[in-house]
């Protein structure tokens, strides 16, 4: 007996860690050699997750009442929509400034990140080496979505990560899956099977002009993107838990 409540006990939390495993995310930013530039960030989660509070227009203000007020982004756009069953979320912005991206990078982190939202953003290094800047960013969606062990592997199809940087000029190095515009545009286009699997670097090199903290505070846009996805799907995570546990405490008294 006891061990068919410890059974269902631990389903239910399986269930709701689930709810989350399987995501897709596309990430493309502009860098001009002033440091101004632009960003596009769309990540895409079960729908499951949004229905627990005001669907598509709750997750939509969740992330908008954030955004409004953030002075170092000009005209930001958020696109929120359901289809096939997964909650799309597009966030668009340009700055004159990368450099001030870092009192919005400060307020995120000022804010207690969710371990998978952090996990997701990676770990992210720029630096300049002689006339060169060398980058490098980190992320581990297996560690994300631990409950992705209990999937089976055709659960990951289709489902991919992209990542894709416009550059003021030619890199020199990069491990990036396709390159375009004669070196300018780098892309990695990395299938959420193999990313499950180990943690994925993407990293390049390229000459001066550009700034290293216009290349890490433009990625830090995307970065404040997945925390707010991943803030608000953790609150709706925890509800969902919470609510399965209370289900399964009735069930051990019934038993």
């Amino acid at each position: 007996m006891d061990s068919l409540r410890h059974t269902i006990r631990s389903l239910t939390i399986i269930t709701a860690t689930l709810l989350v495993s399987c995501f897709d995310g596309r990430e493309e930013v502009w860098i001009e050699s002033d440091g101004s530039g632009c960003a596009e960030v769309t990540y895409s989660v079960p729908a499951a997750v949004a229905k627990l509070k005001g669907g598509e227009d709750g997750v939509r203000d969740f992330i908008e009442n954030f955004l409004k007020d953030q002075p170092a982004l000009k005209s930001p756009e958020c696109e929120v929509w359901t289809e096939k069953e997964m909650l799309h979320v597009r966030v668009r912005a340009s700055f004159q400034s990368a450099l001030k991206l870092k009192e919005l990078s400060k307020e995120s982190a000022d804010r207690k990140m969710p371990a998978a939202a952090t996990y997701l953003a990676g770990k992210v290094n720029a630096q300049v080496r002689g006339l060169n800047i060398e980058f490098a960013r980190t992320i581990s969606p297996g560690l994300a979505m631990p409950g992705h062990s209990f999937m089976p592997a055709s659960q990951f199809k289709d489902h991919k990560l992209i990542y894709i940087f416009h550059l003021p000029t030619v890199a020199t190095k990069s491990n990036a899956t396709r390159i375009e515009n004669t070196g300018r545009t780098l892309v990695w286009e990395i299938p959420l099977a193999e990313a499950m699997k180990h943690p994925v670097t993407t990293s390049f090199k390229a000459p001066l002009p550009i700034p290293a903290w216009a290349v890490v505070l433009t990625v830090a846009f995307a970065l404040i993107i997945i925390f707010l996805i991943g803030r608000f799907v953790r609150k709706r995570h925890l509800s969902k838990t919470a609510k399965h546990e209370k289900s399964s405490a009735i069930s051990d008294a019934a038993f």
